[in-house]
């Protein structure tokens, strides 16, 4: 398998000469996969193709997503952590059941650590979940799952001038203590002086040791191992609160998936502290009582994106605050879900509209008012030939502000979360979907960034307005409340007629420019019910590949 595996990494990612003409590694229209028992979606042609490998070798679902997210730790350097967060459902064909994997990151007992500050530290949970993962499901050895990504980091990854861009970027405005006031971490980044150019091949020396390592000793080596130890030195040398403890108590937490009904489909989410799966469920429970199928699109309507808009405000403004780690608070997920609360919370938004021929002309917003990007992740989607189906997130999250150790980009999180208590784990927009036909999956679906809203939308593209997935992914997408303001930020391929209702509902614009990467990049797999053949489908905005046989 490793030498198949070597071949691709060269074919599609590691040879300049090839992958200079390779058109998949730019930002753009996608084709659709088509396979008769697996497909893969997933942010890179090298990592779908190297998760194909692995099923094509007798691997199921685990071992390829294991294998595809160590992978992305490497070729996608500068969108996920090695030391981070990931989440997602697991369906398990033997059993009909669905699992959720928490491997989201927790914050250190404040109690432990006296005067350190534990405020943006986060324990990552990422490594310890693919041991869990591998321990329960794979069939492969431990150092065959993480082989292809040391090839990758020894070889050297190709900067595309995405990855250039978001590591410029990264440089000199998103993570300044990591990047420039590292030494490590600049000689990282920036072996000669500079960040690696777009088109060059990016080696990574200190990454393959420490993939090595871990292949070697397990998952331990991150969390009471050599690696661990010098993560607490570090970060303690910055005066953050982490004590041994809180690094070798970290446990992965397993779960009952969020259900929830929209007209006749039935669906499956992420469960809390992800607030994906209760906010997708709270918003498709309001907007199932506006029939959404009968309106124009939201793209081609003021009226419907109007609705729509003020709908996630609503879903927006109550999950807020109200979604917390579940091992310590009550998160009414039933309540939001329930038929009653979707019909009331719907005329409450139908009551918030503007009178008819009433127009409360908002200012437009110029460019300096654009929002910033959002952060970025990896989602992954992967159906095996035994019916096995995979949705997962990972992303950064993991770590202590400016802390860098062996390669390892560590530089903590922000994220809302608790210092004390059991329920400490780091609450995200992780929004693993997947909707069920005759009591098994038919598609599922997620993005990085901040998905929660783009995967509404892609999905009522879908089961309200009969677009293919290919279509929904690649339709304008929006983001609204944005920042507490009732304002909706839109790719531009919408009417001025659009533009002018919304305005006058009294609702601030924002264009985003005619596709804005930060509003996601959707991975999508889904049977055809027909056929039985499976289709895989990726976004334009990012680098996404998806491929089958």
């Amino acid at each position: 398998m490793i030498s198949m595996i070597r071949g691709a990494l060269c074919a599609t990612l590691l040879c300049p000469a090839l992958a200079a003409a390779d058109a998949r590694l730019n930002q753009g229209p996608k084709p659709e996969a088509v396979g008769e028992s697996v497909m893969v979606s997933t942010q890179l042609p090298i990592v779908s193709e190297t998760a194909v490998e692995v099923l094509r070798n007798g691997g199921n679902a685990v071992d390829a997503m294991i294998t595809a997210t160590f992978l992305q730790h490497v070729v996608d350097y500068h969108q996920v952590y090695h030391f981070g967060t990931m989440s997602g459902i697991y369906y398990e064909a033997e059993t009909g059941e669905y699992h959720v994997i928490s491997g989201v990151a927790t914050r250190p007992k404040a109690s432990r650590c006296g005067e350190g500050d534990p405020s943006r530290v986060a324990i990552g949970g990422v490594v310890r979940a693919m041991a869990e993962l591998a321990d329960r499901w794979g069939t492969l050895d431990w150092a065959d799952y993480l082989q292809p990504a040391i090839e990758a980091a020894e070889a050297g990854v190709q900067v595309s001038s995405f990855m250039y861009g978001v590591n410029y970027h990264s440089m000199q405005t998103g993570q300044p203590e990591s990047l420039v006031r590292n030494a490590e971490a600049r000689d990282f980044y920036m072996p000669d002086g500079f960040l690696v150019p777009a088109g060059e091949r990016w080696k990574m020396p200190a990454l393959a040791e420490h993939l090595r390592r871990l292949a070697e000793h397990g998952a331990d080596y991150m969390y009471t191992g050599e690696w661990a130890e010098r993560f607490i030195e570090a970060a303690r040398e910055r005066g953050h609160c982490v004590a041994p403890e809180d690094l070798a108590e970290y446990q992965v937490e397993w779960q009952e998936p969020v259900r929830f009904r929209y007209g006749e489909h039935a669906l499956v989410g992420s469960a809390p502290p992800d607030t994906g799966g209760a906010f997708v469920g709270l918003s498709m429970n309001m907007l199932q009582h506006f029939d959404l199928a009968s309106r124009p699109h939201y793209s081609e309507s003021a009226e419907t994106l109007e609705i729509m808009a003020r709908v996630f405000g609503r879903a927006t403004d109550e999950t807020r605050l109200a979604i917390n780690d579940p091992l310590a608070f009550e998160v009414p997920v039933d309540l939001w879900t329930s038929a009653g609360y979707g019909e009331s919370a719907a005329e409450f938004v139908r009551r918030t509209m503007r009178r008819p021929g009433v127009s409360v002309a908002a200012p437009e917003r110029d460019d300096a008012d654009a929002p910033e990007d959002a952060m970025g992740s990896n989602h992954n989607v992967i159906v095996d030939a035994d019916g096995n189906w995979f949705s997962v997130l990972h992303t950064g999250h993991g770590g202590a502000p400016g802390v860098f150790v062996d390669g390892v980009t560590a530089v903590g999180s922000g994220a809302r979360a608790f210092t004390e208590g059991p329920g400490r784990r780091l609450v995200l927009p992780i929004t693993a979907i997947m909707i069920e036909r005759d009591g098994t999956p038919w598609l599922a679906m997620g993005s990085p960034g901040m998905p929660p809203q783009p995967v509404t939308q892609v999905l009522t593209n879908i089961l309200d307005w009969g677009m293919s997935p290919v279509e929904a992914a690649a339709a304008p997408r929006f983001w609204s409340w944005r920042d507490n303001e009732a304002r909706i930020d839109i790719e531009s391929r919408i009417s001025d007629e659009v533009r002018k209702g919304i305005r006058e509902a009294g609702l601030d614009l924002i264009d985003l420019g005619p596709y804005f990467w930060s509003t996601g990049s959707m991975q999508i797999v889904w049977r055809d019910p027909e056929t039985g053949r499976l289709h895989g489908a990726t976004d334009p905005r990012r680098l996404g590949w998806a491929e089958g046989y």
